[in-house]
C-alpha cells in the first residue's frame, strides 16, 4: 500500500471523526488528525498482513501435522488475519483516549502542589505569566509543566493576551479541574479581585482533595490486596491440590484442568490486579 493512499485513507477516516483534532491535542499528541489516522490504518495493514503469513505459516506446519480439516484451516485462514486488523485498529485509535485520561490523572494529582507554587509566586508580586513561565521549567509538576509551557509560549512567541492564552489553554486541557481553575483566574483578573488569595484559596482546596483522594486509593489498594491474597493465591492453592489428587487417582481431566490453572487462569488473575492496581494508584 503506497504512502498516497494511506493518506488519503487518513483524510477520510479523519472526515469521518470531527473530533479528532481536539482528541489529539488533549492527548498532546503533535499531528494531525489525517496524519493519525494515516498511521493507523497502516499500522492495521501491516497486522493484518502479518496475521496472514502467521496463520500460512502455522497451516503449513502445524494444523497439517496434526490432521486439522479444511473447514478449520478456512476458518483460520478468515479469523487470524481480520481479528489482527481489528484489535490493531481498536488498539491503535484507543491511544489517544488512554493518554488523555493519563494526563487528566497526572494534572489532578499535581495541581495542589502546582497551586501552592503559585500563591508562593503570587505573594512575592509576580505577575501570572511570570508563574506560568516559572511552571514550564519545573519538572516534578508533570503534565502541568507542559499546560504551562503551551501558555508560555503563546505569550512570549505569539504575544497573546493572558486571558486569550488561558481561554484556549481552558478548551485543550484534559483535565475538568484544571479547566475550572484556570477559568477562575480570568473571572478573578476580569473582576480586579486578588489572584493571590485565588491560588491561597486554590491551594488550601487541592491538597484537602488530594488528601481525601490519597485515603481513597489507600482504602481501595486494601482492599484489592485482600481480593488478591484470595483469588490468586489461596483459590488457585485449593484447586492445584484438588485437581492433582483427582489426577494421582486416575480420574479423567485432571490434568488438563491443572494446566489450565496453572498456565492461563494464575497468570491472567495476575495480570487483570496488576492493571487494576497499576489503574488505581500506580502511576506516576
Amino acid at each position: 500500500m503506497s504512502v498516497p493512499i494511506a493518506s488519503k485513507m487518513g483524510r477520510k477516516m479523519a472526515e469521518g471523526n470531527p473530533d479528532i483534532e481536539s482528541i489529539l491535542e488533549r492527548s498532546n499528541k503533535k499531528v494531525r488528525g489525517e496524519t493519525f489516522y494515516a498511521g493507523v490504518f497502516g499500522t492495521s495493514l501491516i497486522s493484518f498482513v502479518s496475521g496472514l503469513v502467521l496463520i500460512t505459516f502455522l497451516n503449513l506446519t502445524i494444523i497439517d501435522t496434526i490432521g486439522a480439516k479444511l473447514p478449520l484451516k478456512l476458518l483460520l485462514w478468515v479469523l487470524v488475519p481480520a481479528l489482527s486488523l481489528i484489535f490493531s485498529y481498536m488498539i491503535a485509535s484507543w491511544l489517544p483516549s488512554s493518554k488523555i485520561g493519563e494526563r487528566k490523572k497526572n494534572i489532578d494529582r499535581n495541581l495542589s502542589y502546582a497551586t501552592n507554587y503559585m500563591a508562593a509566586m503570587a505573594s512575592a508580586d509576580v505577575t501570572p505569566s511570570a508563574i506560568f513561565r516559572g511552571l514550564a521549567m519545573q519538572d516534578i509538576y508533570g503534565e502541568i509543566k507542559i499546560e504551562s509551557e503551551k501558555i508560555a509560549r503563546d505569550i512570549d512567541f505569539f504575544g497573546k493576551d493572558l486571558l486569550k492564552v488561558l481561554q484556549k489553554a481552558i478548551a485543550r486541557s484534559p483535565s475538568e479541574k484544571f479547566q475550572d481553575f484556570l477559568q477562575g483566574i480570568i473571572t478573578t483578573a476580569s473582576s480586579g479581585g486578588s489572584l493571590k488569595q485565588y491560588f491561597m484559596a486554590k491551594s488550601e482546596q487541592f491538597l484537602k482533595e488530594n488528601r481525601l483522594q490519597q485515603e481513597k486509593d489507600l482504602q481501595t489498594l486494601g482492599v484489592m490486596a485482600e481480593s488478591f491474597v484470595t483469588v490468586v493465591v489461596a483459590a488457585p492453592l485449593f484447586l492445584i491440590i484438588m485437581m492433582s489428587t483427582m489426577a494421582m487417582m486416575g480420574q479423567s481431566g485432571g490434568d488438563t484442568l491443572l494446566m489450565g490453572t496453572i498456565f492461563a487462569l494464575i497468570p491472567t488473575a495476575q495480570f487483570v490486579f496488576g492493571f487494576l492496581i497499576y489503574d488505581t494508584g500506580g502511576r506516576d
